[in-house]
């Protein structure tokens, strides 16, 4: 072959391989444009999208929370903070240094600012300030150009109206935290200042809370907003319609607080449930919780022997004294261990084994009836009753009505009480149970806890014919844009199936011991009541080798008798012997929401004798 003929195919080779790589490199062209422009399209659109734009978001009103007239409990306040735009700042240090010689900046807010700078996007602010007074704004407005990237903004800023009168129902809310996180999707609260901490702020913090808005920004290659692309506003959240009565709780405090009680109150109707008061004393201001509270306000709290930090409604544990004894009645009249027209002989005590236990009122009450017996508290009728009974009857009458479990109800931290078992008293005291253990829990004694809820739920099931009622504070959920209620669903009450023979017999006894009985001080003229009293030793320290007791006061009842349309639990610590400081609270609350044409200050002045309240 030729020289010419060998270069022609050396030639001929190469031109091959040089179409064949063209060819190679077009087919890869089409393939990746085919890869971007349709098999990846909306994932690239996205990926370029977020390269020019940045979303901003916008935080929601949080939902109010209402009495059941319309009154704001929980209310947002506008608030004017100073806020700092990492993005917008040329020289972050130097302009946190300005502002710090300007204004009383916090150490930690800067301290925190810095050590979480990676934590969010460069363009969302940060809070330097949290509270500005028009001084503060005043002073910032003439001198803003010289601090780039600082602004004051306004912030929506939880308030509550009535300070201390409503904390241990509503709550309050707190700075999101890590520790108050639980329970909820954390990706929900990084851009939120505020969340749900007690009470109804906590349980429905997620009606609440509303969701949150965007504005869409278009931002250069530096990050640096430069155009406003599109605003989705936030849904605000939906308001808490409840059923408490302002007025209500009011005349509750002003009692309270003019009389110096430390106890609580709780009031429903015990027709369906619903919460009408609810109040605990001491108590304290849940505004101080909202942007974190003061070391000084958190220690006041702390060591206040008054203990305002705890609700006593839901978890102040008292023994019940002689209000238990109208339970125990219907159980031992329901078991046929006694008939409603059983008597009994009271002479002042009982003795059992070796041991006297004495009647409240030692002369003795002689020949006594069931109606005698809640009419005057007469205890020896009760020692024996519990004689009878037994503990195993003692034990099922305070599980039917509630006791040893939380009450039901739609706000967070009730406590369970405590009953009583001999399997109990064996496994801790390695002792078995006696009949003079009955005997003490008989009258309300003894190893017995119980809440106000509690009370209050139970004395509901005697007052509305034998149904054990759920408890709730909210009603309904109303939207604030467009003002549409959607109430919530009242809880089936419990059919206790009790016997008509028994509550007739119970309530006849309830009412005498309104009309002429211990709580004779609670009747009111043209207004029909049933109730029954209580004092309940409590041990307070010792002295001499002898425990010491003092006496809680308490109430349960309702109103009216046959038509009720509320029903109370009261209870007053340390009220001394023979305590009678519920009964003023709990007609405050009956008045109060039976006579509405009754002025405020109306309820200062109601006081009882202390001689006809004994029990």
């Amino acid at each position: 072959m030729s020289p010419n003929a060998v270069r022609a195919g050396r030639f001929r080779g190469r031109l091959a391989l040089a179409i064949a790589l063209l060819l190679l490199a077009f087919v890869y062209l089409i393939w990746r444009l085919v890869d971007l422009e349709v098999l990846h399209y909306q994932r690239f659109r996205q990926m370029a999208q977020a390269n020019h734009t940045a979303i901003v978001p916008v935080a929601p009103a949080r939902g109010l929370i209402l009495a059941s007239h319309g009154q704001i409990l929980a209310a947002n306040h506008p608030r004017y903070v100073l806020e700092i735009i990492p993005d917008e700042t040329e020289h972050l240090h130097a302009t946190l240094k300005r502002v710090k010689e300007l204004f009383p900046v916090p150490k930690k807010n800067i301290a925190h600012l810095l050590r979480t700078l990676d934590d969010k996007p460069p363009y969302i602010p940060r809070i330097l300030l949290r509270r500005m007074n028009a001084q503060q704004i005043a002073a910032f407005s003439v001198r803003d150009m010289q601090f780039p990237g600082v602004q004051v903004a306004a912030q929506w800023h939880r308030y509550y109206p009535y300070k201390t009168l409503f904390t241990s129902v509503v709550g309050y809310v707190g700075p999101v935290s890590a520790r108050n996180l639980k329970g909820f999707d954390p990706q929900k609260y990084i851009y939120r200042q505020f969340i749900g901490e007690n009470g109804l702020e906590y349980a429905f913090e997620r009606e609440l809370r509303g969701k949150f808005g965007y504005q869409i920004k278009e931002v250069n290659a530096l990050g640096v907003p430069v155009a406003n692309l599109r605003n989705i506003a936030p849904t605000p959240g939906d308001n808490l319609l409840t059923s408490l009565r302002l007025r209500v709780q009011r005349a509750v405090a002003r009692v309270m607080r003019r009389n110096h009680f430390r106890g609580a109150l709780v009031a429903v109707n015990p027709n369906n449930g619903a919460v009408i008061a609810s109040y605990s004393n001491p108590s304290f201001n849940a505004n101080w919780f909202v942007g974190g509270i003061s070391d000084v306000h958190w220690q006041s709290l702390l060591h206040d022997k008054g203990r305002p930090l705890l609700n006593r409604v839901a978890q102040g544990l008292y023994p019940p004294g002689s209000c238990i004894k109208p339970f125990y009645s219907i159980e031992a009249l329901q078991d046929h261990v006694i008939s409603p027209d059983f008597h009994t002989y009271c002479p002042g005590y009982i003795r059992l084994g070796g041991h006297i236990y004495w009647d409240w009122y030692r002369s003795g009450f002689g020949e006594t009836g069931l109606t005698k017996a809640l009419a005057w508290s007469v205890d020896v009728f009760f020692y024996k009753l519990a004689i009878k009974m037994g503990i195993q009857r003692q034990d099922a009458a305070l599980w039917r009505f509630g006791f040893g479990h939380p009450a039901p109800i739609d706000t967070p931290g009730s406590a369970n009480g405590f009953v009583p078992t001999p399997r109990w008293k064996e496994a801790h005291f390695h002792q078995p149970w006696y009949t003079g253990d009955s005997v003490i829990l008989g009258i309300g004694q003894g190893y017995l806890l119980v809440t106000p809820l509690q009370l209050v739920r139970a004395v509901s099931a005697i007052a509305n014919g034998g149904y054990l009622p759920s408890l709730h504070v909210v009603s309904a959920f109303v939207n604030p844009e467009t003002e549409v209620r959607q109430p919530l669903a009242i809880p089936s009450a419990k059919n206790l199936h009790i016997p008509a023979f028994a509550l007739r017999a119970v309530r006849k006894g309830m009412t005498a011991c309104v009309t002429r009985g211990t709580c004779k001080s609670m009747a009111t003229p043209g207004l029909s009541m049933a109730g029954k009293t209580g004092t309940a030793e409590v041990p307070i320290g010792y002295q001499d080798g002898r425990t010491i007791y003092n006496d809680d006061s308490l109430f349960i009842g309702w109103a009216p008798l046959h038509h009720p349309q509320i029903a109370v639990a009261a209870v007053v610590e340390d009220g001394g012997n023979n305590a009678w400081q519920a009964l003023p609270v709990a007609k405050a609350a009956i008045l109060s929401d039976l006579r509405p044409k009754m002025k405020l200050r109306d309820f200062t002045n109601i006081v009882v004798n202390p001689a006809q309240a004994f029990g």
